[in-house]
Order: C-alpha cells, then sequence, then structure tokens
C-alpha cells in the first residue's frame, strides 16, 4: 500500500509537470518588495529584521492562493541555508504556530497585541519560510471551495512544489541556496513527501528546479498513525494516568492496531475519558483556563504560557495585523489556528493512515540528511511508537544509544545514528520541541544544519 502511495505521488508530480509549462509555473503575481513588512504591529523597536509576507498563486483552475511569512536570517543571510517550515494538522498554521509560538523571532505576549524578542529564534541560523499549507489553513485559500474536500497527501505534495518554485521565482536569490525542509506532527506526511516530489521533479526536469535539497527533519513526527495511536494508551499507562483496569480493557478489546471496531474503541473511549483535563501533547504541562488575552500579564516573561495560542489567535485577527501582512481582508472567515474541514481524512486513501517508512527509508538511503526527533513527554506521537518505527526501517546502526547535551553537563535527550538517519529524543518535552525546550530545540536544529552529531553529555558521576 505504501509503495502504491509514493507512486502515485511520483506520478501526480509528473502530470504536474506535464500539464505545467515553465512559463506557467514562473508566471507569479506579486514582488518580494511588494511584500517587504517595514514592521509588524507591537515589533520590539531594537529587533532589526528583514520580514515578508503575501500570497503565492499557484495558477490552477481552483484558483488556490498560498500565503506565506519569510523571515531572513539576522546576521549574514546570504550565506546561511534555506529552510521550509511545515506544522502539521493536517490543517493547522505555520504563520501563526510556527512562527509565533515555536522558532520565529517573536512570540506574542498575553495582551495579544504585543510582540516579544524570541532568544531561540531558529533564523539566529537560517532563512526560514513558513508557507500557510495546505490551502484553506490560515490564510491561504482557494476562489473555488469545493476544493478543500478534496485535499489529501498527494494533492497537498503538489501544491507545495508549485509553491516552492513560484517563491523561489519570487526570492531568486535563493535558487542555489542548500534547502531543508522541516516540521512536525503531521508534517511526517508533509516533509517526505514534498521531499519526494522534489526529487522526482528534479531527476525528471532538472533545469526547471532549481533546488539543492540537502536534507529533512521532523519533530514527534506521524508516520504510523494507527501504531502511534495504540502506543498513546500504552504511553499514558506505564506513566501512571491510566488505571490497570482500563488498560487490560484495551488488551482484551483490542485484536491489533489496526483494530477499529466498536469493541476496541469502546474500551479506548472508557480508558481516556479516565486522564481528566490533562493534554496528551505534554503530559506533564499546565494547561489553559482563561482563553483569551489578559490586558496585563507577563511581560514578554514566560513565553511558555498554556494559554499562548489565544493570545496568538487575538494578534492573528487584528486588522492591523492583517493589513500590515497583506492578508486578503475579503475571507469569509476568521484566522483559526487548524482548520480540519481543509483535509479529507475518509475519502481518500493516502491520509492518513499509510505509512511514511518506505519514504523515509528512500530519502535515508538517497543520500539527504534525515533527522527524527521526538519529545519524550508527548503521549499524542509516544516516543515509545517512534523508536520501533526507527527500527522498522531496518537501518544499520552507526553510532548507537547515547545521551546528548547542550551544555556538556545537563542531558538534552539521547540520540541514535542510524546509516543515513538520526534518531534523537528531546527531554522534558512534548509535542512541541521549540515550545517546551527552546534551548534544546536549537542546539538540535543547528546540528542538524551542520550536519554533526549531537554534542556528549558528560558521564554520571557517583
Amino acid at each position: 500500500m505504501a509503495t502504491t502511495n509514493a507512486r502515485a505521488l511520483c506520478l501526480s508530480v509528473a502530470i504536474v509537470f506535464s500539464l505545467l509549462s515553465w512559463q506557467a509555473l514562473a508566471a507569479g503575481e506579486g514582488s518580494k518588495e511588494a511584500d517587504k513588512i517595514a514592521a509588524l504591529p507591537g515589533q520590539p523597536k531594537d529587533v532589526p529584521l528583514q520580514q515578508y509576507s503575501g500570497y503565492i498563486n499557484l495558477g490552477d483552475k481552483y484558483g488556490k492562493s498560498l500565503f506565506y511569512y519569510f523571515v531572513e536570517a539576522d546576521t549574514d543571510p546570504a550565506t546561511k541555508p534555506l529552510v521550509l517550515w511545515l506544522n502539521g494538522g493536517p490543517g493547522c498554521s505555520s504563520f501563526g504556530i510556527g512562527a509565533f509560538q515555536e522558532i520565529g523571532p517573536f512570540r506574542v505576549d498575553t495582551d495579544g497585541k504585543t510582540l516579544c524578542k524570541n532568544k531561540y529564534t531558529w533564523n539566529s541560523v537560517a532563512n526560514i519560510l513558513y508557507p500557510e499549507s495546505p490551502v484553506g489553513v490560515g490564510f491561504s485559500y482557494a476562489a473555488d471551495p469545493e476544493v478543500y474536500r478534496m485535499m489529501n497527501d498527494n494533492m497537498t505534495a503538489s501544491d507545495s512544489l508549485l509553491f516552492l518554485l513560484k517563491w523561489l521565482d519570487r526570492f531568486p536569490e535563493y535558487k542555489s541556496r542548500d534547502l531543508y525542509i522541516v516540521g512536525e506532527s503531521y508534517a511526517g506526511h508533509y516533509v517526505p513527501e514534498l521531499a519526494t516530489a522534489l526529487q522526482v521533479a528534479k531527476a525528471t526536469r532538472p533545469a526547471e528546479v532549481p533546488v539543492n535539497l540537502k536534507g529533512i527533519a521532523m519533530g514527534n513526527a506521524i508516520l504510523e498513525f494507527a501504531a502511534e495511536q495504540a502506543a498513546l494508551y500504552e504511553y499514558l499507562w506505564q506513566h501512571a494516568f491510566l488505571s490497570d483496569t482500563g488498560h487490560n480493557l484495551i488488551a482484551q478489546s483490542c485484536k491489533g492496531v489496526d483494530d477499529n471496531s466498536p469493541l476496541c474503541s469502546g474500551a479506548r473511549d472508557t480508558a481516556y475519558y479516565q486522564l481528566g483535563n490533562v493534554d496528551v501533547y505534554n503530559i506533564y504541562a499546565a494547561t489553559c483556563h482563561e482563553k483569551a488575552p489578559r490586558p496585563t500579564g507577563s511581560n514578554c516573561m514566560d513565553l511558555a504560557d498554556p494559554c499562548a495560542e489565544f493570545y496568538v489567535k487575538a494578534y492573528m485577527n487584528s486588522p492591523e495585523v492583517q493589513k500590515v501582512t497583506r492578508v486578503n481582508t475579503e475571507l469569509k472567515y476568521p484566522w483559526s489556528r487548524c482548520r480540519s474541514t481543509t483535509y479529507n481524512l475518509l475519502k481518500f486513501g493516502d491520509s492518513p493512515n499509510k505509512s511514511m517508512l518506505p519514504y523515509i527509508k528512500a530519502l535515508a538511503n538517497s543520500g539527504i540528511r534525515v533527522w527524527i526527533y521526538s519529545g519524550d513527554l508527548d503521549a499524542m506521537v509516544p516516543v515509545i511508537a517512534s523508536k520501533q518505527s526507527m527500527q522498522k526501517l531496518g537501518l544499520p546502526v552507526a553510532a548507537d544509544w547515547r545521551p546528548w547535551s547542550t551544555d556538556g553537563r545537563e542531558v538534552g535527550g539521547y540520540v541514535i545514528e542510524y546509516k543515513g538517519l538520526t534518531f534523537a529524543t528531546v527531554r522534558g518535552s512534548g509535542h512541541m520541541v521549540p515550545i517546551d525546550q527552546p534551548d534544546r530545540a536549537l542546539v538540535l536544529f543547528k546540528y542538524f544544519l551542520e550536519g554533526k552529531p549531537l554534542p556528549k553529555a558528560a558521564p554520571m558521576v557517583d
């Protein structure tokens, strides 16, 4: 099934290139200078930054326009790589979540108006591009909304490929730049599928695909959805969040990870509702109780605020912000963090239940850099499932399991290096590593870009 899906993706890429001439791909709307942002509302005055936002119209029959936000590296951008960041969902915003809660230069303070400087921003080491993908997510939209009912992995990969090629025409200085594709969660599908689409396009029409793909990285990646969902309950039980009774009921009622019978689903639901108000994306994190901005608050002191998504929502829906970022204000819906109606999870067999392991293995064997990392407090895509997925790849071990560190003293997580792939855990982090452990996330990102082994932790002492 996975091989069939990989062939289908390659076929869809070939079809795209047979139907659209390079001139059509190159014909974009807007310009780099027109997309430039002088300063965002609430931006600190002491942060010099080259940033841009706007739309890339794909020029297809549905009238798809993908919104993007782009931030150049804060020093020597001409010498640094281009990184394309994708959030998951499917249907979650790279602009609002990735750029303003995780790895961008700013985070939104409690008032929903003021921006805080993020000292762990990833644009300290790279130029970062945040597309709102797939269409319908964030500020991206289609003239024909019927397409939202047809979105799936293959269409998303093809659209992301067209977006990137058209964006590079608007920013031609990045055509020869090293490219890395990074993301988290359902980007465990987006990232390897886009990388595969790029490789197919590069192999078939190299002159028309001026992309130098060097590597991919994914955090808490959905790679084998059914296995990860089954592991969720095992992980919660191991951490004393589920009762022995609930755990035994699941074991007795479910015949395997793919069991969707009413008996198995009922047992899992019964166990799940024992949790109470716990965030399964970080089982030890505080939960949000005031789901709205606060007029007075942290003054940028607590960037890991559990209610941060509601401050971001207020900021994204500010008319002033939308004007400065050139959002299409005629959109009939407000910005939202995630919009699940843009992805058909049931009708199309290519999403989300297919295994991504054939894609990962092929990419690892192709010579590009592949890193997968996992916050160890995430129950939704638990580290025990990710470790099992890595073992299923059957890649030879190049350097066995060991602790790594950001400072040589504190253990930041653990890492194992396979031939063509590195798997790392991030200690004390949930599903979104740059929020929970921003310093460790930045170190991991730097070493990924440099292609170096993560720094060693000091040995245990008595």
